[in-house]
């Protein structure tokens, strides 16, 4: 008897063993959104049209997010917590449909490979009235166009209304789980390790071993105590962690955008557009005074005055040269299209693996990087180029950028090193962007610019120097950054490892003390818009030159903007990095 209860004893030690390791391996909780803890989702697609509240729901056992969806629009989290879905089983939430109907949903999750509508995690969900409990299992999801999802990257995840109407619901804690696959596939170890103790039951959180060993019958329950260790989310690549002793300022826990600037954009009626346009006209002037660029909580529209200083911003803006003046570079033209622009082809020649595939809406005139004026300035004598001589793609070197808006259908698009040669038109990269929507590029990947940005958002037009300030953050370079990246940013461009140097995507601003007295117009919007808005380091070149529109209307600003030196700048990061 003895030895049969030493067998016994042995058993049931392999078996809690084992069942210690698949609740680690098998069993882990990580939240996606905590409704419980007070966390609200950080995204909505229509511009906060979805309205989302707090309230509490005796059917959902406690804090429950009410959700007031608008028609066709969603909810989610993007670029925040847990990244790598793939350890886990399952996404797994409860919803409070009230309606006596049932309601139709789309579950979207966008990942590192996702890089348009066939590339993304479209999962339909049909809720009951009522209380429903989803568990969407993870090997089950997959893209539009039937491949296999990169879920150990997710960047982006929400629920969109497909009901063709407004809908109430109510939604608990989401959470990644784990438990068993979902097909059946493994076996739990402490089955297994059971086998030969005639069976392993599990009933709620407990397991019943029955059988017999020897002549000992055995009927046994073991209960699992509950885990009680926090769960710890994933590192976020953007975190900046202060250093010792450093102070950081606490700003607020949402992004802020100007109202004011949104309500003036929508009172603008889009003129009608049936050519191309020429972004230094009149008519370029109307159409962008009635474009929204990007929604109103991208981070190119988000007010970042009372951000926290970066812990290390002093020693960021020395490494980029605090004696160093601000300049400008006349660089950055555009053409706008209509939408039935017809669509040509673009040899992509260096990074075809990281561009969005073409063809692409480029008109005969698509104005390359600095014409007209920076070639008029340059050419000091010398007759100045016309825009067929610069456009062929061995007539300059340099990056050699081309800039196309569509701004009817709110697309963009943007090439690096763009030309025409005898086959036609070519690049080295070509990157699309949806003006309405903070879809990112693929974490890792290039754009037209070096830190993966668009440039179109961050380019000081005449347009607003008109208006009296830029309402946008800038697009600022630096002669030498490091081996990093910082969201918005999806690239990096160095090989240096100092953490003195700044990364791309790095906000810098404008410091609040700074006199603006005695400043030309021009001037004046933009170190308002800098105070503002601030500027995002994009590229490698020049030190704090930021991007202005080659257009004859805007003076030449260089002797004004050399009074303002590096020292006037500090770093920030956004609220909810520096938590």
């Amino acid at each position: 008897m003895l030895v049969e209860r030493s067998r016994l004893l042995v058993a049931v030690c392999i078996i809690v063993c084992c069942m210690a390791a698949r609740s680690q391996a098998w069993e882990e909780r990580v939240p996606l959104l905590q409704v419980s803890q007070g966390q609200k989702p950080n995204d909505t697609a229509m511009d906060n049209r979805t309205k989302l509240s707090l309230e509490e729901s005796a059917a959902l056992g406690g804090k429950a997010l009410k959700v007031e969806y608008a028609v066709g629009d969603a909810f989610g989290n993007k670029g925040i917590g847990e990244r790598n879905w793939k350890p886990f089983v399952a996404v797994e939430f409860s919803v409070l449909n009230p309606s006596r109907e049932d309601v139709k949903l789309t579950f979207v999750v966008k990942h590192r490979r996702t890089t348009n509508y066939q590339t993304r995690v479209d999962r339909p969900v049909v809720l009951k009235p009522g209380k429903n409990n989803l568990r969407l299992g993870i090997d089950e999801l997959a893209n539009v166009n039937g491949s296999a999802p990169d879920l150990s990257a997710v960047q982006h995840w929400y629920l969109s209304n497909e009901s063709g109407k407004p809908i109430t619901l109510y939604f608990g804690d989401f959470w990644l789980t784990g438990g068993e696959p979902t097909g059946g596939a493994q076996t739990s170890p402490s089955r297994e390790a059971a086998a030969a103790l005639g069976g392993l039951l599990r009933s709620g959180g407990a397991y019943r071993i029955q059988g017999t060993i020897g002549d000992l019958k055995v009927d046994l329950t073991i209960s699992p105590l509950e885990n009680d260790r926090a769960s710890v989310p994933a590192a976020d690549s953007g975190r900046v962690p202060p250093t010792a002793g450093a102070a950081v300022s606490r700003g607020p826990a949402t992004p802020r955008s100007d109202p004011d600037r949104l309500a003036r954009i929508r009172a603008n009626r889009m003129p009608p557009i049936d050519r191309p346009i020429m972004f230094d006209t009149p008519e370029a002037d109307a159409m962008l005074a009635a474009l929204e660029i990007f929604p109103p909580d991208n981070p190119f529209n988000q007010l970042i005055e009372d951000w926290p200083l970066h812990p290390d911003s002093r020693s960021i803006v020395a490494s980029i040269g605090i004696e160093k003046p601000l300049r400008y570079n006349p660089d950055m033209g555009f053409i706008l299209v209509p939408a039935n622009q017809p669509p040509v082809d673009v040899k992509l020649m260096a990074y075809p693996d990281e561009s969005d595939p073409g063809p692409y809406p480029v008109p005969e005139n698509t104005p390359i990087e600095g014409w007209p004026v920076a070639y008029e300035r340059g050419a000091v004598g010398k007759s100045v180029p016309s825009l067929e001589q610069i456009q062929r793609r061995d007539a300059t070197a340099g990056d050699r950028h081309a800039i196309v808006v569509d701004p009817v259908g709110g697309k963009l698009y943007e090439f690096f090193v763009m030309g025409k040669t005898a086959d036609g038109w070519a690049a080295d990269q070509a990157s699309i962007f949806d003006l309405r929507s903070n879809r990112l590029r693929p974490q890792g990947w290039t754009s037209a610019d070096a830190a993966g940005l668009p440039i179109f958002p961050a380019v000081v037009r005449y347009d607003e120097l008109r208006r009296g300030m830029v309402e946008h953050a800038m697009r600022v370079t630096v002669r030498r950054s490091r081996r990093a990246y910082v969201h918005p940013a999806t690239h990096y461009a160095s090989s240096l490892e100092d953490s003195n140097l700044p990364r791309m995507g790095e906000r810098l601003r404008l410091r609040a003390d700074f006199d603006l007295a005695g400043f030309s117009p021009p001037v004046l919007a933009i170190l308002k818009g800098l105070k503002k808005y601030g500027m995002f380091v994009a590229d490698n070149g020049i030190e704090w030159a930021i991007s202005v529109t080659p257009d004859h209307r805007i003076p030449d600003l260089h002797e004004e903007l050399r009074k303002i030196k590096g020292a006037d700048f500090e770093v920030v990061v956004a609220p909810s990095q520096a938590r």
